[in-house]
């Protein structure tokens, strides 16, 4: 009922505003829009809710998609300049923002893209545009893909802590990052197998983009990085020019038309769109986002200082998804590595039931691997970009010995037990062969029903499963070829996916409810609070991701430090 009050009342409210628009007269024209794209692109907004004030709130990734979107869809606008900036995001996103680059183009737009540091990532996403432009003094930073794995096991010796550690798949390497100096023969095939698929998609799109040949690009790449000049010369850029003057000939361009800042543009476009979706009413679709590490308890970051994906908050919005009426589809967007192998379970189940009710599309982020890849096999159909990382259906099972380094600093424990296994999860007596057993058909059971539930969710065979299983990552372009997903796109293909299931036009609007929800400040406060009290009870984690072997006992998740660069 309040949120039936609430509609009308917004729909209400904003008609009265456009009312005094109009009566007040025309806004000031405008034909170029400039919007900054750089830095993280978070895959969920910072929100919270002070009580009595409105929400206070950052701008997200899904925010400049809308933004983009709204900006091809005004006929007011001929062209666009972005200023794109260093990019700390993963390469999904990337080639998410480089097809509306595209879409832009197609709509009729003239889009420009100033760099001023500009490393791989950023010139793929320019690439797409009519005119890439760099200052003068900047240096395009071309040189290739590269990866690095970070291995703890001579850390920890010195510190006299042993990983205990067990691992389903010969390619669930997470294991590998506590108990050796460098890579296996699997982690690095694997690893060699990703970054060549990420290599030439990367080649694909600079040679699309810039009317080049394959081998052309490769050749550009052994060379760099480049100076401005130097860029310019080999055709890599298209102009030599300051952010100011590039405006100015753009707008020269666009018949010396007015410019407008992309907040400024959102908020304009933003009331019209909104109005015209509250009077056409109809269903709306949840977008469940689900980020970070998943994990028991609620979605509050960990010592990582990382986003977080709690069971208790994640089934709790899924529940309230399944029960609301108004809801027709939802889309579940997982950007998640994995991690608490029961959480992903108590996860997928939820989904499971959601999908029993309406229908539940999966979008992919940078990662969605393991324990992520986990809960999509609930949903379907399964969207992903050509550089997302996905797969690793694997798990690892353990605990940290760390009895070496409470000796070390002094610390004596004595265990007195009744049980033949009471002290099985102890972090001071090692794991003796029955007990190795034991964590070895643990994670075996846990490894053997990830299978099946590939198998069922995907409509795939034992035996093709297995042989993309055993820990394997995959790019999202290797897993489409396996199966493994349904289409590559982003999270407009999987809204419109969405919309072609409730029986719509795939470019209708429709009401779109995010969650999870923004917190009140006192509640996050008490969450913090007592995750700290539990934190300050337990040793200190000497190092981050040590907590990972200290926290659970089965693992779904993906190898540490597996970033490309």
């Amino acid at each position: 009922m309040w949120r039936r009050v609430l509609r009308y009342g917004t729909l209400a409210y904003l008609s009265c505003f456009e009312l005094l628009r109009r009566a007040l007269g025309r806004r000031a024209p405008y034909g170029v829009l400039k919007l900054d794209i750089s830095g993280e692109l978070s895959e969920q907004t910072v929100t919270y809710r002070v009580p009595g004030l409105l929400p206070r709130s950052r701008d997200d990734y899904f925010s400049l998609l809308a933004v983009l979107r709204l900006a091809r869809e005004d006929p007011q606008l001929r062209g666009v300049l972005i200023r794109c900036g260093e990019l700390h995001t993963g390469w999904a996103k990337v080639q998410e923002l480089r097809r509306n680059v595209e879409l832009l183009r197609a709509a009729g737009r003239t889009v420009w893209v100033v760099l001023n540091r500009a490393g791989i990532r950023e010139y793929v996403l320019a690439s797409a545009a009519d005119r890439v432009i760099v200052a003068p003094a900047a240096t395009l930073e071309l040189t290739g893909l590269s990866t690095e794995v970070t291995f703890l096991a001579g850390t920890l010796e010195k510190l006299g802590i042993k990983a205990e550690l067990v691992q389903m798949g010969k390619y669930k390497s997470a294991a590998e990052s506590f108990t050796r100096s460098a890579m296996s023969a699997a982690h690095q095939e694997m690893v060699e197998s990703l970054l060549h698929d990420l290599y030439e998609q990367v080649v694909e799109a600079i040679a699309v983009g810039r009317g080049m040949e394959h081998d052309a690009v490769v050749a550009l790449l052994d060379r760099g990085p480049f100076l401005a000049r130097e860029a310019l010369n080999l055709r890599l850029v298209d102009d030599v020019l300051y952010e100011d003057e590039a405006e100015e000939k753009l707008r020269e361009l666009c018949d010396h038309a007015k410019v407008i800042e992309a907040p400024d543009h959102f908020r304009r476009r933003g009331r019209t769109v909104r109005l015209d979706v509250l009077r056409r009413g109809g269903p709306l679709i949840g977008v469940v986002h689900m980020t970070g590490t998943i994990k028991m308890d609620d979605s509050i970051a960990g010592p990582e200082r990382v986003s977080a994906c709690g069971v208790s908050s994640v089934c709790r919005d899924l529940q309230e998804l399944r029960e609301r009426p108004d809801v027709g589809a939802v889309v579940l967007r997982i950007s998640s590595p994995g991690g608490s192998g029961l959480a992903s379970d108590l996860i997928w189940h939820e989904v499971s039931r959601l999908r029993q009710h309406k229908p539940v599309v999966v979008s992919f982020g940078d990662v969605a691997a393991s324990g992520g890849y986990y809960i999509a096999v609930a949903g379907g159909p399964v969207f992903a970009e050509g550089g997302t990382i996905t797969g690793s259906i694997g798990v690892l099972a353990g605990k940290a010995l760390l009895r070496g380094l409470y000796e070390r600093i002094g610390v004596t424990k004595q265990i007195i037990t009744r049980g033949r296994h009471a002290a099985l999860y102890s972090d001071y007596v090692p794991l003796g062969d029955e007990e190795r057993q034991r964590m070895q058909a643990e994670a075996q059971s846990f490894y053997s029903d990830f299978l099946d539930k590939v198998c069922a969710g995907r409509k795939l065979s034992r035996d093709a499963v297995s042989a993309v299983a055993e820990g394997r990552v995959w790019t999202g372009r290797q897993a489409l070829a396996r199966g493994l997903i349904d289409t590559i796109g982003g999270f407009e293909a999987a809204l419109e996916q969405a919309k072609t299931l409730l029986g719509l036009d795939p470019r209708a609007l429709v009401g779109v409810e995010r969650y999870p929800k923004p917190r009140r400040l006192w509640r996050l406060a008490l969450n913090l609070s007592a995750q700290q009290s539990r934190m300050m009870a337990m040793w200190p984690t000497v190092w981050p991701s040590l907590h990972f072997v200290t926290a659970e006992r089965v693992w779904a998740v993906l190898p540490f430090e597996f970033r490309f660069f």
